[in-house]
């Protein structure tokens, strides 16, 4: 072997010049085309199934093996994230959506994109996300703007497969004999804190726990509730409970500085006849929540009633109506800590649409 053969294997391969009589630009042009595939091939299979955070990967038209369908806790409040997006602009063509997919607002079955779809303006800074990955299913509960107006708005949703099936929204709008006030909602931490292992409970259990206070409600009597001492609810963003400010008109029984045990015990709930159509849709065991759907029939058949300590009530309103609640409780330790909820006047005894 002569000296230029010894120095020409003395180079590194992976530099060495690739010579062919009459190809060597051509084989370069190979080499380089090559290599970008296989990159391009890399970084395909290395971020298959991943998007840009906080939005999920849509997922292929046929199974794809390499694909990664499983639906996290990010990746469901990533879907909630890219529904409010697409809410806000109007546009629902830029979800990912199952072909059967079913839409709601506040009871009644519309066509995506009708609705609040048609005048959303706005997100609003008060937010709660509740995740399910067990079931697929993902609760956000915060303030939008509606042409400029503050609402109150709820969405439940399940993905399947990566894709949304379901879609049921609830909308409380202040206006004339609502409850709404989408002004005094503000920031609650323990809603997104984690719940230590030791106290947490199983999701049947925290099912049952929640169950618990309807049956209370519909039952008219201090039955076992497992609530903490300091337990609050907020209704449409009213504190409806340790609030001696608190005059609401109609029904008032004078009982809003009591707590949530004491309401219960001062059996100030008697006009509530039926709480129907119960649904537990979000059960979050890492957070401690419970997202639940429901309806408080009241009949208007009992004119007047007596409290525990001794007082007689009136009933003010003369005719029968319903109240649809979308309600999400924070458990911990096996007790109720939060309540917090969504209350809409709706014709007696309307179905959920669901």
């Amino acid at each position: 072997m002569g000296p230029k053969s010894v120095a020409a294997s003395a180079t590194p391969l992976l530099y060495r010049r690739v010579e062919f009589s009459g190809q060597g630009e051509a084989m370069r042009k190979l080499v380089l085309i090559l290599g970008v595939m296989a990159a391009c091939l890399l970084c395909t299979i290395l971020t298959r199934g991943v998007k840009a955070q906080g939005v999920p990967a849509q997922p292929p038209a046929d199974y794809d093996p390499h694909f990664n369908y499983d639906c996290d806790r990010s990746c469901l409040n990533g879907f909630v994230d890219e529904y409010l997006a697409a809410l806000v602009a109007h546009d629902p063509g830029r979800l990912p959506l199952a072909r059967e997919v079913k839409f709601t607002e506040n009871g009644q079955e519309l066509k995506l994109g009708e609705g609040l779809w048609g005048t959303a303006s706005g997100i609003g800074t008060y937010k709660i996300y509740a995740d399910d990955p067990q079931a697929g299913q993902v609760m956000y509960m915060g303030v939008l703007q509606e042409n400029g107006a503050p609402v109150i708005f709820c969405v439940r949703m399940k993905v399947q497969l990566r894709r949304i099936a379901e879609i049921e929204t609830v909308v409380s709008r202040k206006e004339a004999g609502s409850l709404a006030r989408p002004e005094n909602l503000v920031d609650k931490p323990i809603f997104s804190e984690t719940v230590p292992a030791a106290e947490r409970r199983s999701r049947e259990n925290m099912i049952a726990i929640a169950n618990s206070y309807f049956s209370a409600i519909e039952k008219g009597h201090a039955s076992y509730v497992p609530f903490d001492k300091d337990c609050n609810r907020v209704e449409s963003g009213v504190q409806t409970t340790n609030n001696p400010a608190l005059n609401p008109g109609g029904n008032s029984t004078g009982t809003s500085s009591l707590g949530c045990e004491a309401q219960i015990q001062m059996k100030e709930f008697q006009p509530d006849t039926l709480l129907r159509d119960r649904r537990f849709l979000v059960v979050d065991e890492e957070h401690g929540l419970v997202f639940v759907s429901a309806f408080f029939d009241h009949n208007a058949r009992l004119r007047q009633f007596t409290l525990a300590d001794g007082r007689v009530q009136k009933q003010t309103r003369t005719g029968p109506w319903t109240w649809q609640v979308a309600e999400l409780f924070k458990i911990q330790n096996g007790k109720i800590m939060r309540i917090e909820a969504l209350v809409n006047a709706v014709p007696y005894g309307m179905k959920p649409g669901w």
